[in-house]
């Protein structure tokens, strides 16, 4: 049973030459009982995406986000 599903969510900030994409079409889903660690480099994206799913800030796109 998928307790979270993400599907094609995108990030981005500013427009034309400065633009920057935080996250670009990030799909996962975590499953009931499954212990999950988000990891990655400094500026990767892992707090845009903790916000994009706890509601703090709204995507640029997605095809779903539950």
């Amino acid at each position: 049973m998928e307790i979270l599903k993400v599907e094609n969510l995108t990030k981005e900030y500013g427009k034309g030459d400065s633009k920057v994409v935080a996250l670009d079409h990030v799909s996962f889903s975590v499953e009931k009982g499954e212990f999950v660690a988000i990891v990655g480099a400094s500026g990767s994206g892992k707090s845009t995406l903790l916000h994009l799913i706890g509601g703090v800030d709204r995507p640029t796109s997605r095809k779903s986000l539950y």
